[in-house]
C-alpha cells in the first residue's frame, strides 16, 4: 500500500482533489497566481507524458495565449523550478523535454493515481467476495477528496477533467454503499444515504440503497415514500420511469418478501474499466516540411475544451498529391498529449467489391476493438455499433482521423456525438456542411518550403550548389509535394547526377510524368488513385478536357469539348472544381469564369486524352482543332445556336 503523502526526502506530494496543494515532505509550498496553478495541474494530468510548450499555453489562457504566452511558460516553469528547489525536492520535478515539459512522476506522489489504484484494489476485492477489505480500500480512496477536483482554478481544461473524476468519485461512493449494506450497517447508512440523495435525486444505485438502509431499520412506508418521490422526480425531469433494479426493490418492499441478497441487493456497479488507449496513426514521415500557417489553424481549431460541445470536425480538402494526409498525421503526432484517451485512425479508400458504407462499417468495428470491446460483446448490425462506439466516446478525448475520404456515407457512423473527441477529415472534396465543420484549404508549398522538402530528400551538396538549378526543378514539380518528394527521390538514387541534370530531363513535358513516377513517390500513381474513386462521368469529363490542357478556357469551350448544353457543362466543370481536379482562373473581359487545370495534372489529363478515343469524341476534337482551342468566341457562338435550335 503506497503512503497517502510523500515520505522520502525531497519527495513531492500533488493533490488535485480539492484545492490544488502541493508539498515537498511535510512542507506545503505557496503557489503564486492562476498560471502556476494551470501549469502544474496540466503537467500532472498528463501522467509523466510531455506535454507540448503549445498545449501548456492553450490551456493556461483557456484556448486564447497572447503573444507573449511561450515565454511566460518559460518564466513560470523556471519559478516553479525554484519553489521545488527551495523547498529540498531538487531539479529534477519538471523536466524540459521536446516540445515542451515533463512532470517526473516516479519519485513523486500524486492523490489521483493514489485514488485509481485503491478504487481499482477495491473493485477487485469485491469481486473476490472479500467485502469488508473492499469497503476499507474505498473508504481510503474517497478519504482522499477534500472537496470538489480542481475547486481553486476555473480553466477550461480543469472543468473537463473535473467532471470526469466527479463520476468516478461517485461510482466508488455507491460501491462503498452496497458494501456496507452487505456489511449490515444499514441503521448508520439511513442518515448518511439520505443526504447522498437528495445531493444526487437522479442516481437511482444511491437511491435504491437507501431504500434497502431504510426497509432493513423498520422503516417500510419510509423506503416507499423515497421510491414514489424518485419516480415523480424521473418522470418530470426525464420523461421516464424508473429503472429495473429500483422498481424490483421496490416490488419486494412493497410485498413484504424475504429479502434475498442475490435478488434484493442493487448490482454491484460494474468496477470503471482503465480506458484502453488505441493509438492507431501511421509512423509520421521522416521528413515534414512547412505548413506552418496550416498546423497553427488546426491547433486553433481542435482544441477539445469543453465537455458539452459537439465533437470538431476539420475537413482537410485540396488537390491530390498536396499532402493532406501527411499533414493530418503530422498534426495528431504533435497533438498526441491533447488527447490521453487515444488516436484513431481509418484510412477509407474504397476496393474493389466494397461499397461506402461498408468501408465505414469495417472501419467503425476495427475502432471498437481498438477501444476494447471484445468479439463476443460486438454488436451485430451498424446502427448498433453506431451506437455504442459514441457512448464510448461520450466522455473521452480521443482524436479521429478519418483519411481519404470519399464520401460522406463513409465518415457519418465514424463521427462521435457529443463529446471532447476531435475529427480530422482528409479527401479531394468537402464532405460536410461548412456549419458543422471547419474546411482547410491545402494548396502546394511555398517555394522556400519546396526547395527545403527538395533538400531532406535530395541532400544539402547538390541543392545548395545550383540554387538556380533548384528553383527551376521546384517550378517544374509545381511546388506540389507529392512531385517533390518524387524528384528528390530520383537525385537520391543517382548520386552521379546534379539538379540540372534532372531539370533537363523535366523541361521536356512530355517525359515529365515519366521522370517524377518511380517508386512509391510516383506523381502518375497518385493522380490515378484519385481517379479511380471517382464517378464514371466525373472520369470521362477529365479525359475529355485533357484537349484544352495548358489553356483557360470558359463553359462554352468546355461545353463543344464535353459534347454538353452549356448548364450541363457548367455542372460537370463545377463539379471538377468541387475535386480540387480543375480550378477556376478568374473572369474574361466579358465577364465569363474561366477554368485551368493545376499544372501536373493537366499534362496527366493530356496523356489519359490521348488514350484512344471513341469515334464521336474524335470528330469533336477534329471540330475542336479546327476551330482552335482559344477562339472562344466562334465556339460559344457554335454553342448558341445549337442552344437556340434545341
Amino acid at each position: 500500500m503506497k503512503s497517502s503523502t510523500a515520505q522520502h526526502v525531497g519527495e513531492c506530494a500533488f493533490r488535485l482533489l480539492g484545492p490544488i496543494e502541493v508539498a515537498v515532505g511535510h512542507r506545503v509550498l505557496e503557489l503564486r497566481g492562476v498560471r502556476q496553478r494551470a501549469l502544474l495541474a496540466r503537467l500532472v494530468l498528463a501522467r509523466g507524458r510531455v506535454v507540448s510548450v503549445d498545449t501548456l499555453a492553450r490551456d493556461m489562457w483557456n484556448g486564447s495565449p497572447p503573444s507573449s504566452a511561450r515565454t511566460q511558460v518559460s518564466i513560470c516553469v523556471a519559478a516553479l523550478r525554484k519553489l521545488f528547489r527551495d523547498a529540498g525536492a531538487g531539479e529534477d520535478v519538471i523536466t524540459t523535454e521536446a516540445p515542451g515539459y515533463r512532470l517526473a512522476l516516479t519519485r513523486h506522489w500524486t492523490d489521483l493515481a493514489e485514488f485509481t489504484d485503491r478504487t481499482d484494489e477495491g473493485y477487485d476485492l469485491a469481486r473476490q467476495g472479500h467485502t469488508e477489505q473492499a469497503a476499507e480500500r474505498l473508504q481510503q480512496a474517497l478519504a482522499l477528496w477534500r472537496g470538489p477536483a480542481f475547486a481553486d482554478m476555473t480553466s477550461d481544461f480543469a472543468e473537463l477533467e473535473a467532471t470526469h473524476l466527479a463520476q468516478q468519485r461517485m461510482l466508488a461512493t455507491e460501491q462503498l454503499m452496497v458494501l456496507r449494506l452487505e456489511l449490515g450497517e444499514h441503521r448508520s447508512l439511513v442518515g448518511e444515504l439520505t443526504a447522498l440523495v437528495r445531493e444526487n435525486p437522479l442516481r437511482e444505485q444511491l437511491r435504491a440503497c437507501l431504500m434497502l438502509a431504510q426497509h432493513r431499520s423498520g422503516q417500510r412506508a419510509e423506503a416507499l415514500r423515497t421510491f414514489r418521490e424518485g419516480r415523480i422526480l424521473t418522470v418530470d425531469e426525464l420523461g421516464l420511469e424508473p429503472g429495473a433494479d429500483l422498481r424490483a426493490v421496490h416490488d419486494r418492499i412493497l410485498h413484504d418478501e424475504p429479502e434475498s441478497p442475490s435478488f434484493v441487493e442493487p448490482p454491484l456497479p460494474a468496477p470503471p474499466q482503465r480506458h484502453r488507449v488505441p493509438s492507431q496513426l501511421p509512423a509520421a514521415g521522416s521528413v515534414f516540411i512547412g505548413r506552418r500557417a496550416e498546423l497553427r489553424h488546426l491547433d486553433e481549431t481542435l482544441t477539445p475544451d469543453t465537455p458539452d460541445r459537439g465533437a470538431t470536425v476539420c475537413c482537410i480538402v485540396g488537390p491530390p498529391g498536396t499532402g493532406k494526409s501527411a499533414l493530418a498525421v503530422h498534426w495528431g503526432h504533435r497533438a498526441a498529449d491533447r488527447f490521453p484517451d487515444g488516436r484513431l485512425y481509418a484510412d477509407l479508400r474504397e476496393t474493389a467489391g466494397r461499397t461506402p458504407r461498408q468501408v465505414a462499417g469495417q472501419a467503425l468495428r476495427g475502432f471498437l476493438r481498438a477501444l476494447g470491446v471484445p468479439p463476443e460483446q460486438m454488436p451485430a448490425g451498424p446502427e448498433e455499433c453506431a451506437t455504442l462506439y459514441r457512448s464510448l466516446l461520450a466522455d473521452r478525448r480521443v482524436l479521429i482521423v478519418l483519411d481519404h475520404a470519399g464520401s460522406y456515407d463513409q465518415i457519418g457512423p465514424l463521427l462521435p456525438g457529443v463529446s471532447p473527441c476531435r475529427v480530422v477529415v482528409t479527401g479531394c472534396e468537402l464532405l460536410m456542411d461548412g456549419g458543422t465543420a471547419t474546411v482547410l484549404r491545402v494548396g502546394v508549398l511555398a517555394q522556400e518550403d519546396a526547395v527545403g522538402l527538395l533538400t531532406e530528400s535530395a541532400g544539402v551538396t547538390r541543392i545548395a550548389a545550383d540554387p538556380v538549378g533548384t528553383a527551376t526543378l521546384v517550378g517544374l514539380c509545381a511546388r506540389l509535394p507529392v512531385a517533390v518528394r518524387a524528384a528528390g527521390a530520383r537525385l537520391a538514387g543517382r548520386p552521379h547526377w546534379t539538379v540540372a541534370d534532372l531539370a533537363e530531363r523535366m523541361a521536356d513535358r512530355r517525359r515529365l510524368l515519366d521522370v517524377l513516377s518511380h517508386g512509391e513517390n510516383s506523381v502518375r500513381a497518385c493522380f490515378d488513385r484519385v481517379l479511380r474513386l471517382q464517378a464514371p462521368e466525373v472520369t470521362r469529363h477529365f479525359d475529355m478536357l485533357g484537349r484544352v490542357s495548358g489553356h483557360t478556357f470558359d463553359v462554352w469551350t468546355g461545353a463543344d469539348v464535353l459534347g454538353l448544353g452549356v448548364r450541363d457543362a457548367e455542372d460537370a466543370l463545377e463539379r471538377l472544381v468541387d475535386l480540387h481536379l480543375l480550378e477556376a482562373a478568374g473572369r474574361d473581359d466579358c465577364g465569363a469564369l474561366r477554368y485551368r487545370f493545376p499544372p501536373l495534372l493537366g499534362l496527366y489529363a493530356v496523356e489519359r486524352h490521348a488514350a484512344p478515343p471513341r469515334a464521336g469524341a474524335r470528330r469533336r476534337e477534329l471540330a475542336l482543332t479546327t476551330t482552335g482551342a482559344g477562339d472562344t468566341t466562334a465556339v460559344r457562338n457554335r454553342a448558341s445556336r445549337e442552344q437556340a435550335g434545341s
